[in-house]
């Protein structure tokens, strides 16, 4: 037990919130039934010296052998209560037996102690139970401390956690189609095998990334979603798509979670009506704001039963953003609008553009197509 430790403790705490105001009032108080019972002016002053003592000292036994998290058998607990009380005993006798010869010998008043054996009595027993209550209450107080840190870590790891498992979720069957694509490819289209390869690689690594990093920069999102749409493509030959992104701005300076876009581009390409126009993806950014569009032809018809994909954005947006981004998905004259509207994150250090983006450098505003 770190003595020293325990008192600065019990020190800090007993003047925490209500203990020392109330303290000096009752000491104020007692101060003023002393100096009416003994007529000497000392007693204000020990009324309060009395108080701070208690509050203070009082605790520091019971904490030291009674603590609250204390167990054993029963003769044990009884031994710790008579060394605590033995030991409370001494501390009072050394607040009170200075203060009755310093009273003996100022106010000619000897014998102080005698004369007043209940006031004597009471007042050990209240300093006594004071120090219990004190202890007991900075202990239930620690304890609660404890137990709200507690819960907050718990649930900011749930959180964690449960971004961690909606981070990014590629459909099975997107992989299994994937790669049956390739290996079709591989006889007739050995190039575009190849570039279908590395597509697939980049994403599968970015699934993997997000175990270590919650958020990613949006030319690296850019980049997966152009990939993603190419591995589409293979698959759905007459599917057009376009990636527009503003050129003024450095896209690795916006930071967003992973895999943000692939599923509403999964839920563009299962509802939309590819064949009246391309896939449009476009990225804005206006001051501290990041907007991201994914448009198609085709009405919004709604969610359908026991679809997952827009609740996982939902969640994704939530955790990663709180209650400061909005998702939304709505019919805009003949296109169905998925948008995003969140805060652009500050830059961190540059980073080296990724080995999977092959493309050129864009124009001021760069339309991209297969």
């Amino acid at each position: 037990m770190d003595l020293p430790y325990l008192l600065r403790d019990t020190v800090r705490e007993s003047a925490r919130s209500w203990r020392l105001p109330a303290a000096l009032a009752l000491g104020i108080g007692f101060g003023f039934v002393e100096r009416s019972y003994t007529g000497a002016r000392a007693g204000l002053v020990f009324g309060v010296v009395a108080s701070l003592y208690t509050l203070f000292l009082g605790p520091l036994p019971w904490r030291v052998l009674v603590p609250l998290e204390e167990d054993g058998r029963r003769l044990h607990k009884l031994v710790r209560w008579a060394i605590a009380a033995a030991i409370g005993l001494a501390l009072f006798a050394v607040l009170v037996i200075p203060y009755a010869w310093i009273v003996d010998a100022v106010y000619q008043t000897p014998n102080y102690l005698e004369k007043r054996p209940r006031e004597f009595l009471l007042s050990t027993l209240l300093f006594l139970v004071g120090g219990w209550g004190l202890a007991r209450d900075v202990q239930l107080e620690q304890r609660l401390d404890r137990t709200i840190r507690r819960q907050g870590r718990l649930t900011a790891e749930l959180e964690e956690a449960r971004l961690y498992a909606i981070r990014a979720d590629l459909d099975p069957h997107f992989l299994f189609n994937a790669l049956n694509a390739i290996a079709s490819q591989c006889t007739t289209d050995p190039p575009g095998a190849e570039d279908n390869i590395v597509r697939l690689s980049s994403l599968l690594r970015t699934v993997l990334d997000t175990r270590r990093r919650a958020l990613h920069s949006l030319d690296e999102e850019l980049s997966l979603a152009r990939d993603y749409l190419g591995l589409l493509a293979t698959r759905f030959p007459g599917l057009r798509y376009e990636i527009v992104e503003p050129a003024e701005v450095e896209l690795s300076a916006v930071r967003v979670p992973p895999l943000l876009l692939q599923p509403l581009l999964e839920n563009a390409l299962r509802h939309g009506e590819h064949a009246k126009g391309p896939l449009r993806v476009s990225a804005r950014i206006e001051g501290p704001t990041l907007t991201l569009e994914v448009r198609s032809f085709g009405p919004f018809r709604g969610g359908r039963e026991g679809g997952l994909g827009l609740e996982l954005v939902r969640r994704r947006v939530e955790l990663a953003y709180a209650d400061r981004a909005n998702f939304t998905i709505e019919t805009e004259g003949d296109e169905c609008v998925a948008r995003i509207i969140a805060p652009a994150h500050p830059p961190d250090p540059p980073k080296a553009p990724p080995a999977n983006d092959r493309s050129s450098a864009p124009s001021p505003l760069a339309v991209r197509t297969p």
